[in-house]
C-alpha cells in the first residue's frame, strides 16, 4: 500500500497532485476548516454571553428604578392620603366649635336688636314694636 491508500484515493490520483493541490493533505485542510469554524463558534458564543450579561444588568436595573418609583408613589399617595385625612378631621372640629360660637354669638344680636327695636321713639322703629316677628334660632346638633 502507498501513501495513496491511507487516503481513501488511488496512487495514480495522489502521485497526480489531484484533489489535494497546493493547499497540503486534505485532511489538513478539514482540520484548518474545523479550526475556523471552531474559533468562530467560541468567538460568537462570547460575544452573545457578554451581549446577554448586559442584558440582564440593564434590565436589573429597569426593574431596581421601577421599585423604587413605585415605592416613591406609594409614599406619596400615602402622605397626601394623610394630609387630606387631617385636613377633613381640622374641618369637622372647627365647624362643630364655631358653630355653637356663632349660634351664641347670633343669640346675643337677636337679643340686642329685640332690646333695640323695643325702646320707645327708635328711629328704625317709631312705633316702639318688633319689626321681625320672633325668630327661632336654628336647631344645632353637635357634629
Amino acid at each position: 500500500m502507498g501513501p495513496a491508500d491511507d487516503l481513501g484515493q488511488p496512487e495514480d490520483q495522489a502521485a497526480a497532485g489531484g484533489p489535494r493541490g497546493a493547499a497540503g493533505a486534505p485532511s489538513e485542510l478539514g482540520d484548518a476548516l474545523r479550526t475556523a469554524v471552531e474559533r468562530t463558534l467560541a468567538a460568537t458564543a462570547d460575544s452573545a454571553t457578554e451581549t446577554r450579561q448586559r442584558a440582564q444588568g440593564l434590565l436589573d436595573e429597569v426593574v431596581r428604578r421601577g421599585q423604587v418609583a413605585r415605592e416613591g408613589v406609594a409614599r406619596r399617595g400615602e402622605e397626601a392620603t394623610n394630609r387630606v385625612a387631617d385636613a377633613i378631621n381640622d374641618l369637622r372640629a372647627a365647624d362643630g366649635d364655631e358653630l355653637r360660637d356663632l349660634g351664641q354669638r347670633i343669640d346675643g344680636v337677636e337679643r340686642r336688636l329685640a332690646a333695640l327695636e323695643a325702646r320707645p321713639g327708635s328711629r328704625s322703629n317709631p312705633r316702639g314694636e318688633p319689626q321681625w316677628g320672633r325668630v327661632e334660632p336654628l336647631e344645632r346638633g353637635d357634629s
